[in-house]
C-alpha cells in the first residue's frame, strides 16, 4: 500500500497540493481526477518519489523502487534510438534477465501494434506511438504498483481498449493501479474508487458507487464531479 498523510507540496509560494491524505491499495484501481492544474501530476510525482513533500509523509513498501511502474504525463523516449532499442535500454536499467526480456518486449510490441515499427527511430514516431512505447517501458518489469499519468492521451481507440484490458488484469492479479485522468468516462469504466482534486485539495475520496446527486440518485461521474467542483 502507498499512503499519503497530510501531504503538502509547495513550489515557491504556490501550493500545488494541500494536506492530501489517501491510500492506494493492492487489488484496486484508483482514479485520480480533476481539471488541468488541479495537482494530479504533482501527486503522482510525489507518490513515485520524484518529488519530496513540503509537509506530511508518504508511506511506501520497502521494495517500492523495483515494484513501481510510472508513466509520465509526457512520453520519455530518446529520439535517436529505435523503439526496440529504447525498450532494451529500459530493461537493462531494471536488470531484467535477457531470456525474459526478448519475449516480453515482443509480446508488448504485438499487443500495441508496434512490432512493425519497432526498428524505426523514435524521432519518426507519432506522439501516440511514443506514448505506447513509454507505456510499455513502464510495464516491462512487471510492476506491482502502476502510476499512470493521463495514460490515454494520444492513444487510438484500439490501444485504449488494450490498456483497459491490461488494467483489469492487473487488478485481478492483486496489483495496485492509479490512473490520473481528466477523461471521466475512462475513469468511470475502470475504477473502484476515485480521489477528486480541486485546486490542490482532495474534495472526495471514496467508491464510485457511493457517489450520488443531492437527491440521492446515481448520475454520470462527469455530472457529479462538476457539481462538487461548483460547490
Amino acid at each position: 500500500m502507498i499512503r499519503l498523510s497530510g501531504v503538502t507540496k509547495r513550489f515557491g509560494t504556490k501550493e500545488a497540493l494541500t494536506q492530501a491524505s489517501f491510500s492506494l491499495r493492492r487489488g484496486e484501481t484508483l482514479g485520480l481526477i480533476g481539471h488541468n492544474g488541479a495537482g494530479k501530476t504533482t501527486t503522482l510525482r510525489l507518490m513515485a518519489g520524484i518529488l519530496t513533500p513540503s509537509l506530511g509523509e508518504i508511506h511506501r513498501p520497502a521494495d517500492f523502487k523495483a515494484a513501481v511502474g510510472y508513466l509520465r504525463d509526457e512520453p520519455f523516449v530518446f529520439d535517436y534510438l529505435t523503439g526496440r532499442e529504447m525498450l532494451y535500454f529500459i530493461a537493462a536499467l531494471y536488470q531484467l534477465p535477457r531470456p525474459v526480456v526478448r519475449p516480453r518486449i515482443h509480446y508488448f510490441l504485438e499487443l500495441f501494434d508496434l512490432e512493425r515499427h519497432a526498428d524505426r527511430l523514435l524521432k519518426n514516431y507519432s506522439r501516440g506511438m511514443k506514448r505506447k512505447t513509454a507505456l510499455i517501458g513502464a510495464l516491462l518489469h512487471d510492476p506491482v504498483y502502476w502510476l499512470l499519468d493521463e495514460p490515454t492521451e494520444s492513444l487510438d481507440p484500439a490501444a485504449i481498449r488494450t490498456l483497459k484490458d491490461l488494467i483489469r488484469s492487473a487488478r485481478a492479479e492483486n496489483r495496485a493501479v492509479l490512473v490520473s485522468t481528466h477523461q471521466l468516462a475512462f475513469a468511470e469504466s475502470l475504477c473502484d474508487r476515485v480521489v477528486m482534486l480541486h485546486r490542490g485539495a482532495v474534495i472526495y475520496d471514496g467508491a464510485l458507487q457511493a457517489l450520488r446527486t443531492p437527491s440521492g440518485e446515481r448520475a454520470p461521474l462527469e455530472d457529479i464531479y462538476l457539481q462538487m467542483v461548483a460547490e
